[in-house]
Parts: C-alpha cells; structure tokens; sequence
C-alpha cells in the first residue's frame, strides 16, 4: 500500500476508508512529523546503546 501523496490537498492528516488518520506525504509538514517521531528518536536510542555498551 503506497502512501496517500497529493500535493493540492492541505491537509496534512488524511481520513484512511477503513477509519484513522494517515499522513499526506505532499504536505511538506507531514515529513517534519515523521523525523520528528520517528528519525530522530532512533537515532538517540542507537546512540545511546552504543554509548551504554562501549
């Protein structure tokens, strides 16, 4: 499943057909949410990790 990408719609959240919310990846807002949530919280966790294990 491709992720919901049109660049006329402003919306950043999306209704899915099935029921939830899922991001509309032309919006340039949606992919500051994605490193904001995702990216950069991994990266402080392997940093982290490797930190703890050396």
């Amino acid at each position: 499943m491709s992720p919901y990408r049109d660049p006329r719609d402003k919306r950043v959240f999306v209704p899915k057909q099935g029921g939830g919310l899922a991001l509309n990846f032309g919006h340039p807002v949606a992919w500051w949410i994605l490193v904001c949530t995702t990216i950069v919280p991994l990266i402080i966790v392997v940093g982290v990790t490797i930190a703890v294990l050396v």
